[in-house]
């Protein structure tokens, strides 16, 4: 009898789950789109583009701007997820060192075909010296690509080359699944020469209009391999915030009270980002040099403490790794009281003084002061906070001139040992001043290690001998916030790379 109800009620909900399809699929087909004039949107209050040459582009406004502008070889899709872009085939050879991409054709605003020599000369570029580009980096499991970077040999050695028009061949040094996630990052986009904005010659979906000091315009590019595929006529981003205005795209302030939305037009979406916030003590000074002492603040640490603290996109995390895709974390275990406690009787010290280094910042001012509350929750430890501005604060983090530091990092490319390369010991980013020899081969486990949830279960072990050191500890997941108008749909919100992607965007009417 139970099993007949079991059957009975998975029918009903199988019944259940295609009614709503079919409802949704209805509901989308009876929304009108407005015509090809009313096809724009206006981003209000956001950042401007400053860096035209996609080499060289760190921040964020000239990564989105540029991503509409050019298609590489993957692209950011409408559910903001990597996807092919110019590939129309992927094959690996059979050791998995040699990626050979077949392209699908592409010509730019000028008419010019975009092919496989586009790319090789553009990857040569960009492990160049003399280009000197923060990414080049990403191109380190290249064939010759650290030889080039040493001066040891020309960029022409650089393991790519075009087999012809259309067909493009990537030689790595050990064969890595998965590695073509890393050719969607805008470093990658394929700009032929850089010149200033408005005259860009671009192969995206978009292409430039005009750029002022108060606002930025792209319109549809009919160039482009599949505008037909693209509704949106024209964007518009304005760098003068106008949240009483309820039409368009608004970044949501970090104080901005949502209540006050007319929910009947506008809707707000909650965007995380691979960025992520933690403690990172230098494990060189004491006495966190001592790792009893980080342990017990970090199980001290209670991130409910901060939560009102957040911006509302911003998540607590226990995690470094936030855009892994696996629910796991190392439970770091032990009694905060009885390891504080043993680190003054070593110490022979009642009362313990310690610096938090924290930015010049209203949000991070409100996190601190709450950490600080929080921490000092251990009997006989004082925590001050020193305010710097972001310039002088990063300075004096890499020269090793803190203790202890409220810090962030951003990764540059969609993998998980994006978070862990510098903590490996001889990293020129390692601030902290870790140094392990089990790290350091669990790091060097994984980059001989071809299977991608291979390899990223060993990162994982990574983050968790970071985690139960006490080498960093995690304090919250970066996000942002938009209020849209209810008629846009198809809005895509990378995780990493772009902020938006606004491709697929379609206008409706309300």
């Amino acid at each position: 009898m139970k099993k007949k109800s079991f059957i009975v009620a998975a029918l009903l909900g199988s019944v259940l789950i295609l009614f709503l399809f079919i409802w949704n699929e209805q509901r989308e087909q009876s929304r009108k789109l407005l015509p090809l004039e009313e096809q724009t949107i206006t981003i209000y209050g956001e950042t401007l583009p400053t860096q035209p040459d996609v080499m060289l582009a760190i921040d964020p406004a000239s990564q989105t701007v540029l991503s509409h502008l050019y298609e590489g070889l993957y692209r950011f899709g409408a559910d903001g997820a990597i996807e092919p872009g110019l590939v129309e085939k992927l094959e690996r050879s059979e050791d998995g060192t040699v990626y050979t991409f077949t392209l699908k054709e592409s010509v730019t605003t000028e008419g010019n075909a975009v092919t496989a020599q586009t790319f090789v000369d553009h990857f040569r570029k960009l492990v160049d010296d003399e280009t000197n580009s923060p990414f080049s980096f990403l191109l380190a499991d290249v064939k010759a690509a650290k030889e080039i970077g040493l001066g040891q040999e020309e960029p022409e050695s650089l393991g790519v080359k075009a087999i012809d028009d259309q067909t493009l061949e990537l030689t790595l040094i050990r064969p890595m699944e998965g590695f073509e996630q890393v050719l969607a990052m805008p470093a990658f986009l394929p700009q032929s020469s850089v010149k200033p904005w408005e005259e860009l010659e671009t192969n995206g979906p978009f292409k430039m209009g005009t750029i002022g000091d108060t606002k930025v315009s792209l319109h549809k590019n009919e160039t482009y391999r599949e505008a037909e595929k693209v509704m949106l006529e024209t964007i518009t981003i304005k760098n003068e915030p106008n949240l009483t205005e309820a039409k368009g795209m608004h970044p949501v302030p970090y104080d901005f009270d949502v209540s006050s939305v007319d929910e009947e037009v506008m809707s707000v979406k909650d965007s995380p980002r691979s960025g992520v916030f933690y403690l990172k003590p230098n494990v060189e000074k004491a006495p966190f040099n001592d790792m009893a002492f980080r342990q017990a603040l970090a199980l001290t640490l209670e991130r409910s403490a901060i939560e009102d603290s957040l911006a509302r996109a911003e998540q607590p995390t226990e995690r470094l790794l936030v855009i892994d895709q696996k629910d796991t974390v190392a439970q770091l275990e032990g009694d905060a009281d009885q390891l504080f406690e043993s680190v003054k009787k070593r110490l022979k010290k009642d009362e313990i003084e310690i610096e938090l280094l924290s930015f010049v910042d209203d949000e991070a001012r409100q996190i601190s002061t709450n950490l600080k509350k929080n921490l000092e929750q251990l009997d006989g430890l004082t925590v001050k906070v020193l305010e710097l501005p972001l310039g002088e604060k990063v300075r004096k983090e890499v020269s090793g001139d803190y203790v202890f530091s409220l810090s962030g990092w951003q990764p540059d490319y969609p993998m998980l040992s994006a978070y862990l390369t510098q903590f490996e010991t001889n990293d020129v980013l390692n601030s902290s001043r870790y140094a392990s020899e089990s790290y350091d081969k669990l790091m060097n486990q994984a980059r001989s290690t071809d299977r991608l949830e291979e390899r990223n279960e060993i990162l994982r072990k990574a983050e968790a001998q970071l985690l139960e050191e006490a080498v960093v500890m995690p304090i919250y997941q970066a996000g942002r916030s938009y209020l849209i108008e209810k008629s846009y749909d198809e809005i895509g919100y990378p995780v990493i790379g772009p902020s938006y992607v606004l491709t697929f965007l379609k206008k409706y009417e309300n």
